[in-house]
């Protein structure tokens, strides 16, 4: 008998989705070794390979041996006996027949039987998983992943991801354009990892499946693996020239501020509890050397705060709109960081578009995040109305006190 377990359901499904019938490798090859009672599954080719590793219990029947089963035989079979909601583990009966090669027997019901015959184990397979085990692999923090991650949200059309170690910065290149970004926290890995599209999804995915709080990591300029010691995936890596020496945006500072992080994300939090509010999703920032205010608006409601500012802005007064979502995210995001300011500075990029930069400190070099930013003049008159207004409003006896 071979068992799957319960726990591997979930990287035994992600296997399962990875099986490509029209791929040039269309078998799944086994390696067992029952010195170390762990079986490698192996699927795929070298531009996308997806591996394994599954720990054997005692009553495994399963021989020390190395073959390949029909991919797509094997996909049929897992689907048919995955019965999640039955609570019994995924079970094959092995016998060994008329030679060293096993049979594997899915039985889904009692009047149901699946036979696959193993075949001998693919070459390429046994050499891919012999590279793949001598990578010199990088332990890098799940949660540093994900946060280095959050930045190819902003960019949709993203084809390069690359962690640059010695200047300390990411670097994301969209439409052939180069934008960089700080690292996320004072301790960051000391290592090179440049990523496609493909790659960078496969990282995510793995991040998002597994339960461990690290992710180890080989990358060249050929390939990428990423492996949480029970899935391992791999990449073949395509660059274009062009996006390898994509140049540097270069923005023009329009005006910068400072703001509290968790005053203003708990009044970012504040709006949403607001049903019209939140359903505008729209927060707008005026910026001016009297301070800077934020405020959540629809025609009937208003809610602003103000904030003071330890760095001067321009001297012109500024109104800003952003969409509230995704700028809750990026302070959320930010909040990670653990510090008590952030400070921000409106980038005019040369086509005229703005983004607000997220920054660690005043002497940042790169942002930590960006946000999509729009100048709103037209409500510039109605929002200095209602400050004049909220200035002249006598604060109380209690208010005098607090």
């Amino acid at each position: 008998m071979l068992t799957f377990p319960n726990h591997y359901r979930a990287p035994l499904a992600s296997f399962a989705a990875s099986l490509d019938n029209k791929g040039p490798e269309n078998v799944i090859t086994f390696v067992v070794e029952r010195t170390k009672d762990t079986l490698t599954l192996i699927a795929g080719c070298e531009a996308r390979l997806h591996l394994l590793t599954i720990t054997l219990d005692e009553h495994c029947s399963l021989k020390t041996g190395k073959f390949s089963l029909n991919a797509s035989m094997f996909k049929l079979c897992l689907a048919a006996l995955d019965k999640p909601h039955s609570g019994e583990p995924i079970s094959f009966h092995v016998r060994y027949h008329k030679g060293r090669l096993p049979v594997l027997t899915a039985q889904p019901s009692s009047d149901l039987w699946r036979d696959i015959h193993a075949t001998p184990a693919c070459d390429s397979h046994l050499g891919l998983l012999a590279r793949v085990r001598s990578a010199g692999y990088e332990p890098l923090s799940k949660c540093w992943i994900e946060s280095a991650l959050h930045h190819a949200h902003s960019h949709p059309k993203l084809s390069l991801f690359r962690l640059n170690q010695q200047d300390e910065k990411l670097e994301i290149v969209a439409e052939n354009t180069l934008h960089s970004y700080d690292l996320p926290y004072h301790t960051n890995p000391r290592i090179d990892l440049t990523l496609d599209t493909d790659a960078l999804e496969g990282l995510k995915a793995l991040c998002h499946q597994n339960r461990s709080s690290r992710i180890h990591v080989y990358a060249d300029s050929e390939c990428a693996y990423f492996s949480d010691e029970i899935t391992t995936v791999c990449f073949g890596l395509n660059f274009d020239e062009s996006e390898l020496e994509a140049k540097p945006i270069h923005y023009q500072v329009e005006t910068k501020f400072s703001v509290n992080v968790n005053a203003l994300f708990n009044e970012l939090k504040s709006h949403s509890q607001v049903d019209t509010i939140k359903l505008e999703n729209q927060t707008y920032l005026y910026v001016s050397n009297s301070g800077i205010r934020v405020c959540g608006a629809t025609e009937e409601e208003r809610c602003f705060k103000c904030f003071e500012t330890k760095v001067p802005p321009s001297d012109e007064a500024l109104l800003y709109s952003l969409t509230s979502t995704e700028f809750k995210q990026a302070i959320g995001q930010f909040k990670t960081l653990n510090t008590k300011e952030m400070y921000l500075q409106v980038l005019i990029t040369p086509e005229g578009s703005r983004m607000l930069g997220l920054y660690k400190h005043t002497l940042s070099e790169f942002p930590y995040s960006t946000v999509a930013i729009e100048l709103f003049p037209e409500g510039l008159e109605d929002i200095e109305a209602d400050i004049e207004f909220h200035q002249s409003i006598t604060p109380t006896q209690a208010d005098l006190f607090c």
